[in-house]
């Protein structure tokens, strides 16, 4: 599996407890040192595409997706693929530390956004003030629909807002993230996955409704697990086999008819 790879190298980087700050200077001083090398828009983006493969292929189990992480990580000599998971260790630092659009950050700060399309993600402090204009929670689920998610800073913001207000955000948010550009949706898919935010990532337009691809975080499918299984202490160990939502015959095993119908529309909401 692509994620034991990148595991199996996390013992090798030096154990350090950094705050969020510290591990977004480190970031992105790894980042610039290899600038003599690679160039740093190749670095941050082969790094978010192969830490969204690894942290979405133990679902997917997809042989192309195993095909992709390798072509990229071939670009590299062997002993430069180790800032990869040092980066990745970084993020989950940064990111136990405190809320924020980190990778978001990073991408700015490497002063990337204005060789990339025209690109500016809103400053965390900017999208939090927007978050908290939507109030207070009162309700079991919250749904929240982000047409152009970027790196996610203004749904991490909500989760930031609900958190400060006491509510478990976690248990909560029902995300549906969209962005038309690829790496977007890598950075968006980390950055929730690593919060455990229930969302759906799409990669699409949402001007023309077209969908490239669905990515479901680990916490949108384990509460759509759950949603379908009364007990889980009556299944057996074996019993258990947590996919990606899907019309396959093991999925419908844990989803209804109505959500496989949800799913395959590429939509959160029926």
């Amino acid at each position: 599996m692509v994620k034991s790879r990148l595991e199996q190298k996390l013992p090798s980087i030096k154990r350090l407890k950094m705050n969020y700050e510290e591990a977004k200077k480190e970031f992105i001083k790894i980042v610039d040192s290899y600038d003599y090398r690679y160039r740093k828009w190749e670095i941050f983006t082969d790094f978010c595409q192969m830490s969204a493969i690894s942290l979405f292929q133990p679902f997917a189990r997809d042989e192309a997706l195993e095909k992709e992480y390798l072509q990229i990580v071939a670009k590299y000599d062997k002993k430069d693929v180790d800032i990869f998971p040092k980066l990745l260790s970084l993020v989950v630092m940064a990111l136990s530390d405190k809320m924020g659009d980190f990778l978001g950050e990073c991408f700015a700060a490497l002063d990337l956004s204005s060789k990339y399309k025209g690109q500016f993600f809103t400053p965390y402090h900017i999208s939090k003030f927007m978050a908290s204009i939507l109030g207070e929670n009162s309700k079991e689920h919250e749904g929240l629909s982000e047409p152009a998610c970027g790196a996610g800073g203004m749904i991490i913001a909500r989760a930031d807002v609900l958190r400060e207000l006491g509510v478990n955000y976690q248990q909560v948010m029902e995300v549906q993230a969209v962005d038309i550009d690829s790496l977007c949706v890598n950075m968006c898919y980390i950055q929730l996955t690593l919060l455990h935010i229930s969302a759906e990532v799409i990669h699409g337009n949402s001007l023309t409704l077209e969908v490239f691809k669905i990515w479901y975080t680990p916490a949108y499918i384990m509460n759509a697990t759950k949603r379908q299984i009364s007990s889980l202490d009556e299944l057996k160990e074996n019993d258990i086999k947590i996919k990606v939502p899907n019309d396959s015959n093991e999925n419908k095993f844990f989803y209804s008819d109505e959500e496989l119908e949800v799913f395959s529309t590429g939509k959160l909401f029926a």
